[in-house]
């Protein structure tokens, strides 16, 4: 309970890694604690490692859980709105260094243009951005710094397999620039093997490495290119999976609307619920023999788990009890030990 508190005070900005071990403590956070936590975090509900790794539980969470945590798959949670608000200034940190080196490259008063845009892409921390800082360096004739600024790629980011190929196209391409600077030789002095390499980079390669490779080929006539048309499929049609949050629940009969575990409890007890759409204000109350009213909580939905807190209740015999508009419609008691 304890660790059920700390997550709870830390959502709705619960990473995915920390749902994916909370989800790995079986010994210590049950099913309905773990669905607790996550339809506070809405975003983890949707993680794919996250909804995996519970289902390698010994005993994996049942139908009316995972309902309750499917129900916030089309909410975006705290932490999803702050990402997308840190994606949409990082984008926009993009587009006016592309405006800015676009205005230096135009304006015929700056002297030191390419150490302008240079020191103007060095704001935006991409591999692509180090690779156009390495052509600024191939413009000022700095091959030393162009190594740096390739090596830096690899050391200052975690590459995927296909960043990697990426990369690796980068550095064949700018060895054969530099090859050709060294040599005092044009780009259309380009020798039998570097053409092999640039044949290889515009037949597999993708992106803007491509292009330019494809482009100095063309600029030796080795090669011929035609813009191809691409055509919609009209063969296939797609359709996006609509997933129902009621579709998996257990229906129970009326006089069971809710179920209790543990019974007995200690720290906490769970409250698993489905209640008729006609029910419009379910309360839950919580009281002891005599009468006397510990606790008493509106359910806002239909169905789903609730955790309840024993920590303050001392040792006996509780009833809970399930009303609507006045009128009891379920009564279960349970020990606190």
């Amino acid at each position: 309970m304890q660790l059920r508190d700390q997550l709870l005070n830390a959502s709705p900005y619960l990473s995915d890694t920390v749902m994916v071990n909370a989800a790995e403590k079986e010994a210590v956070l049950p099913n309905s604690i773990v669905t607790e936590i996550l339809a506070e975090n809405p975003q983890s509900a949707k993680a794919e490692n996250v909804l995996n790794k519970l289902n390698e539980r010994t005993t994996p969470p049942n139908e009316n859980e995972m309902a309750q945590i499917h129900a916030n798959d089309t909410v975006l949670g705290h932490k999803e709105s702050l990402e997308s608000k840190v994606a949409f200034y990082r984008s926009e940190k993009v587009r006016n260094t592309s405006d800015l080196v676009r205005l230096y490259q135009k304006d015929t008063t700056v002297t030191n243009k390419l150490d302008s845009i240079e020191s103007a892409l060095a704001n935006v921390n991409t591999p692509g951005s180090y690779y156009l800082q390495a052509f600024c360096r191939y413009g000022k004739h700095d091959s030393s710094g162009i190594i740096t600024i390739l090596n830096n790629v690899t050391s200052d980011f975690n590459l995927t397999s296909s960043e990697q190929n990426l990369h690796t196209y980068f550095n064949t391409y700018f060895d054969i620039l530099l090859d050709l600077q060294s040599q005092n030789k044009s780009f259309a002095e380009i020798d039998t093997t570097q053409r092999t390499a640039l044949n290889n980079m515009a037949a597999n390669a993708n992106g803007y490495v491509q292009t330019l490779a494809r482009n100095l080929l063309l600029y030796n006539k080795t090669t011929v290119y035609h813009e191809p048309y691409i055509l919609p499929d009209t063969t296939q049609t797609k359709s996006a999976s609509v997933k129902s949050g009621n579709s998996n629940f257990n229906l129970w009969q009326s006089n069971n609307y809710f179920t209790l575990y543990p019974n007995p409890a200690n720290q906490y007890i769970t409250l698993e619920y489905t209640v008729d759409y006609n029910i419009s204000k379910p309360v839950i109350e919580i009281v002891t023999l005599s009468g006397t009213r510990i606790n008493s909580f509106r359910l806002t939905k239909h169905n789903g788990v609730k955790i309840i807190d024993l920590r303050d209740y001392r040792s006996g015999i509780y009833l809970v009890r399930l009303s609507n508009n006045g009128r009891t419609l379920q009564t279960e008691r349970f020990v606190k030990y």
